[in-house]
């Protein structure tokens, strides 16, 4: 066995002790998040009073309940709200723990007021929480907005019931956003380095310190080519796209239909739109078949990999869009989605760049077959 097979192996070996590790500490983890979560919703008592007494966040009650409540991934301590007699939980309360998930919280508090506060989206942001009520309360930041009705589209994938109009009523949903702020205009060297030379520049100091750093090169050069090539000079549309268009973040009511669009704080503004259709169609093929994500993007690198429904949705968005609709254009788009995935990450989770197991599947196998 070669001196990199044998790190390979042992960092593999590395991630299942890991795994099981954490298989092992999750009663305790339980634990101490119940705790932690009994402590909040005292403070979200404190908190719906002091905002009964000064009129903020438009409760109807001052002692409205708590319906569910649960820490997340990033940190967020999530309260569902119902301040009426009845019914479903009609606010959200959001206590972010870290000095991240902070910075999290006031962007997608901003984009949302951002977006509400355009007349043309109007009809969109029926499907968007609105801001109520944020700030400092007993040293700890809170956010409270309105609450949509519906469960993550991501629980009904996992439990392959997947609504049959999911992704054509996600995809027509998003298209109300990118069409209603888009702007066209000409793609010159400096908004190509704002699109992709950054990330490229990112990716080539990376891979320097990769497996079989040359041959990684020789691939980002061919995928920094056909970019340059099929963006550079071309008039396209840019405006504001969502960034994490996942079914995690689709609510979907009982019936199937979509009825709201959460989590905001990676939106942009003066985006590609076809990113967040891609990362849609990929998110939901990486969900079904139980693969990485870069596993899934490099499949759509080839037009027949998409489904007869993706087909007719991706033209579509091309038309709408006013985008080119020939085949190499669309490998363009995915590489660029794929570059804009890969660095987000490596930035947002540093020790993914030394992860043999996420590399592999998310940045080697897709330079290699793309």
């Amino acid at each position: 066995m070669s001196e990199r097979s044998a790190i390979g192996t042992i960092a593999l070996r590395a991630a299942r002790l890991q795994r099981l590790l954490q298989r092992a500490q999750r009663p305790w983890t339980r634990y101490v998040e119940r705790r932690a979560l009994e402590r909040y919703s005292a403070l979200a008592g404190r908190l719906f009073a002091q905002l009964d007494r000064t009129g903020q966040g438009g409760l109807a009650r001052a002692t409205p309940q708590i319906t569910a409540a649960l820490i997340t991934r990033s940190d967020v301590a999530v309260l569902l709200v119902n301040d009426l007699a009845a019914g479903p939980a009609n606010q959200v309360l959001k206590l972010p723990l870290t000095a991240a998930a902070c910075h999290s919280t006031t962007l997608h508090r901003q984009v949302l007021a951002e977006l509400h506060a355009q007349p043309a989206l109007r009809d969109f942001c029926t499907l968007v929480p609105q801001p109520l009520a944020w700030g400092v309360f007993e040293d700890q930041e809170y956010y409270l907005e309105t609450a949509l009705d519906g469960l993550a589209a991501s629980d009904l994938v996992r439990q392959d019931r997947t609504p049959a109009a999911l992704k054509r009523e996600a995809v027509w949903a998003i298209r109300k956003l990118h069409l209603s702020t888009a702007q066209r205009r000409s793609v010159d060297a400096l908004a190509f380095a704002k699109l992709a030379g950054d990330d490229l520049a990112l990716l080539y100091r990376l891979g320097q310190h990769w497996p079989e750093p040359a041959l990684l090169r020789d691939k980002l050069q061919s995928v920094e080519a056909l970019l340059r090539r099929r963006l550079i000079g071309s008039e396209l549309p840019f405006g504001w796209v969502h960034g994490d268009f996942w079914p995690g973040n689709l609510l979907v009511r009982p019936a199937g239909e979509l009825s709201g669009i959460i989590d905001w704080d990676r939106a942009l503004p003066g985006q590609l739109p076809l990113l967040d259709i891609l990362h849609l169609f990929a998110y939901m093929r990486k969900m079904h078949r139980h693969i990485e994500l870069g596993e899934a993007i490099v499949e759509y690198l080839l037009p027949a990999a998409f489904d007869a429904e993706e087909r007719a949705l991706m033209a579509e968005s091309l038309a709408v869009y006013g985008l080119p609709a020939d085949p190499e254009f669309l490998q363009a788009a995915t590489w660029l989605y794929w570059l804009r995935f890969a660095s987000a990450n490596l930035v947002r989770y540093p020790k993914f760049q030394n992860d043999t197991f996420w590399l592999s599947r998310n940045v080697y196998t897709v330079l290699k077959r793309g």
